[in-house]
């Protein structure tokens, strides 16, 4: 019969979502072996397939003598700075596109999203200079600060979808017992949105982490972050892949770890207002 699942079916489609595990997770697994595996036997043709384990290169990034320890650092002050920084600006701004009627509203909406699309490259000299004249550069207030044209944009998109959601009766209701616009956003209608305030809260984090430009331009030997971190084993007398490796597991763990910690804050979040009674 049509549409009946037969075993040689369920094989193919099994098999099918091993090649494509196999794409997503098979990158992460070679970093994994790289920073695991001595420096030596990293590209020998036939590829070493067993070897004996060893700690070094994470032990040299984090320990001794800790390389990128200060990096690691660094990063979680700038991309808890963006988030924390972005907030007070992105949710009011939400909910007044959200809520009043302002005019060219959808100009505003698309400025915001040409500043999500537009390269980050074309920002650094304007963002350069700027900081140097008024004393900023390299500093993390600098990096914080230019890290607002990735995340506010975002958020505000992703902020007013979530409030939209919300029925204005409820403000209504709430206006007619006197509380104002600012009582109403802070008692009201950020509860009632929190997966939404906490998923915007975590893609702010994760793309003022990763971010490499900004700080490459902006941060100095002291405030320099992870991604930046990484660039110094490229050296002119070669590449050292271990140490490198290593850095990228370190600078994939915080982000797995807040999603892993609010993964039902992000379902939720994400499919907030999809199921309407």
């Amino acid at each position: 019969m049509i549409g009946q699942n037969t075993p040689l079916k369920t094989l193919v489609i099994y098999a099918l979502l091993a090649l494509v595990l196999i794409f997503f997770i098979g990158p992460i697994l070679w970093f994994i072996l790289l920073a695991i595996r001595p420096p030596s036997t990293a590209f020998t043709m036939p590829p070493v397939l067993a070897f004996e384990p060893t700690l070094d290169a994470l032990r040299h990034t984090l320990i001794e003598p800790g390389a990128n320890a200060k990096q690691v650092r660094n990063s979680l002050i700038v991309a808890g700075g963006a988030v924390l920084l972005n907030l007070p600006f992105s949710v009011p701004a939400a909910y007044a596109l959200s809520r009043f009627p302002i005019r060219r509203k959808k100009f505003i909406m698309l400025w915001y999203l040409g500043l999500l699309m537009a390269p980050p490259v074309a920002f650094l000299i304007p963002y350069f200079i700027l900081m140097t004249n008024i004393g900023l550069a390299g500093t993390y207030l600098s990096m914080v600060l230019v890290m607002q044209t990735l995340t506010i944009p975002f958020s505000v998109w992703l902020m007013k979808s979530f409030i939209d959601e919300v029925p204005v009766e409820i403000e209504e209701a709430a206006r007619v017992d006197g509380a104002s616009y600012g009582t109403i956003l802070m008692r009201i209608i950020l509860p009632l949105v929190r997966p939404g305030l906490i998923v915007t809260s975590m893609f702010a984090f994760v793309f003022a982490w990763n971010n490499a430009a900004f700080p490459l331009v902006l941060s100095s030997q002291q405030t320099a972050t992870l991604p930046i971190g990484t660039l110094g084993y490229f050296a002119s007398t070669g590449v050292t892949w271990s140490f490198i490796a290593s850095a990228a597991l370190i600078a994939m763990l915080p982000p797995m770890i807040i999603f892993l910690v609010f993964d039902k804050y992000v379902v939720r979040g994400l499919t907030f207002g999809a199921v309407k009674g």
